[in-house]
């Protein structure tokens, strides 16, 4: 039976006062409620947490400031039924309608799955949130919208997606088989759409297999929309649209005429890349549409703009990576880019820009394969000693992530695209102050001692890919057995009586 408590929280890694909800799987007992819906219900504080823990079945509806959060995205999933299905015929998984209002909503280490929805947004539909949506590790896989978005579905709403897996989603006539992105009206806000260190891969669609962004949806041209894709893969997506069709295997942006109030005109739409890699996503219709494609509503055409990224096929130049038709090219500095139509040379060609284009995935050094190479989602490394590796020796001019899709240190001469050969991930012991945790020796060989000013109840240890590999439910003498884990580095989170978190690096030696 799924219960909810309300206690004292404080997050981990973060001190938060707030209340906090338990869902499912509840380990202190006498929560009174069924279901999330509920949850909400009586949620009245904009700092209440929902946690979740386990597979819950049920769409949801949010049209409050709240956070939902799960501790792992493989085992925490809301679920909008047991299986996947594609006929448009289920309910959505989670819907989140802001009708205008400064909402905050916060989602994360979740997994979302099995939406199969008639209209747009299959796992996540996000409408008319003025304030923010925070999308933070979550595992966005399995849905299915019968018109667009199928995984996630945003209009007129300023929305981050971090350390996001958007996979295996798709659409039945509509676009935006991973998301997609637009404006609306009835939100009267210029949306700002962030995607960083997340993938999006295997997603399916008529046109813009991976992403839609769509300036013309039919009354959104009186407001912007800005998409920023950063230290992100962009994988394998597919446009199934015929030789007449848009396509964009890859991403697929639509602009319109800007008519707001502002007098200053121009595209309604903004793309830019900044350490992203691209790669063999595909058109079904024609080979000159697979990677990126633009197309104009108006007169206008989307600004675009791409910084430190590799963008190409597998190893057939003749699959075009990037159309530059009805693009409004502003800069594009340190890419490494496979086979293009209609390719703007004024900034490919120009020595001081750092660009080569008519390149091969190997040529690039990608490895072609999704990676768990650390971090929350896959990445597809470079080798050593590759074009790519310490490519981007050209000035930018705009502010450049030090760390990669992973989190792990860019270095020295960064290189192309969203991985890092050689990168390293600095991980610093976090101590929340109200539980002073003491952890000795460490590094440790078998038992590890714990000292807090509470009792600790509980105690979970991760390895730096993120996969929890101890769980200890019961502490006893306060101490922990660790000799089966190998040696490395690791993270060891304990929850005290009073249901306070800390954390701490923990080394494993012999």
């Amino acid at each position: 039976m799924k219960q909810i408590i309300t206690l004292l929280f404080l997050a981990v890694f973060t001190v938060v006062g707030s209340a906090q909800i338990i869902i499912e799987g509840d380990p202190y007992g006498n929560n009174p409620y069924a279901s999330i819906a509920d949850a909400l219900t009586d949620s009245t504080n904009p700092a209440d947490v929902i946690l979740i823990t386990g597979a819950i079945t049920e769409s949801v509806t949010i049209n409050q400031s709240i956070t939902l959060r799960g501790t792992d995205p493989t085992i925490d999933i809301i679920q909008a039924a047991g299986s996947a299905s594609a006929d448009g015929t289920g309910p959505r998984v989670i819907t989140i309608n802001g009708n205008a209002q400064n909402l905050n909503v916060i989602m994360e280490n979740l997994g979302i799955r099995y939406g199969n929805f008639m209209d747009n947004g299959g796992g996540i539909n996000i409408d008319k949130v003025t304030g923010s949506v925070t999308l933070n590790n979550l595992m966005i896989v399995d849905n299915f919208a019968a018109k667009n978005g199928g995984g996630i579905g945003i209009a007129g709403s300023n929305v981050d997606i971090i350390n996001c897996t958007i996979q295996n989603n798709s659409c039945g006539n509509g676009d935006g088989g991973g998301l997609i992105v637009a404006p609306n009206n009835g939100a009267s806000v210029d949306n700002v759409i962030n995607v960083k260190q997340s993938l999006i891969d295997s997603n399916s669609s008529n046109n813009g297999g991976g992403i839609y962004i769509n300036g013309n949806n039919g009354f959104g041209d009186q407001y912007r929309i800005e998409c920023n894709i950063e230290n992100s893969t962009i994988s394998n997506n597919i446009a199934s649209s015929g030789s007449g069709g848009a396509g964009g295997g890859g991403i697929w942006a639509k602009a319109a005429d800007y008519i707001g109030t502002d007098g200053n005109g121009g595209a309604n739409t903004s793309l830019q890349l900044v350490h992203a890699t691209l790669y063999n996503n595909d058109h079904s219709g024609t080979a000159v549409k697979n990677g990126i494609q633009f197309t104009s509503a108006g007169t206008e055409d989307t600004n675009f703009q791409a910084f430190n990224s590799i963008i190409v096929t597998a190893d057939v130049l003749s699959e075009k990576v990037l159309n530059f038709a009805n693009s409004n090219t502003i800069e594009v500095i340190n890419c490494i880019l496979g086979g293009l139509q209609s390719p703007n040379t004024g900034f490919l060609d120009n020595a001081s820009r750092n660009n080569q284009r008519g390149k091969t995935a190997t040529y690039a050094g990608l490895t072609g394969t999704l990676t768990d190479a650390g971090g929350s989602t896959l990445v597809i490394p470079i080798t050593e000693s590759s074009t790519g590796d310490d490519y981007c020796t050209a000035a930018t001019g705009i502010a450049i992530p030090t760390t990669d899709q992973r989190g792990y240190s860019r270095e020295g001469i960064q290189d192309a695209g969203a991985f890092e050969f050689g990168g390293t991930l600095s991980v610093e012991s976090e101590v929340l102050k109200v539980n002073t945790l003491k952890i000795f020796p460490n590094p440790v060989k078998s038992t590890l001692h714990i000292s807090s000013l509470n009792t600790i109840i509980r105690a979970f240890i991760y390895d730096m890919t993120g996969k929890r590999v101890y769980q200890s439910q019961t502490i006893y003498n306060n101490s922990l057995n660790v000799s089966h884990l190998k040696v490395g580095l690791y993270i060891l989170k304990v929850e005290d009586v009073d249901h306070n978190w800390s954390s701490s690096k923990l080394v494993v030696s012999r």
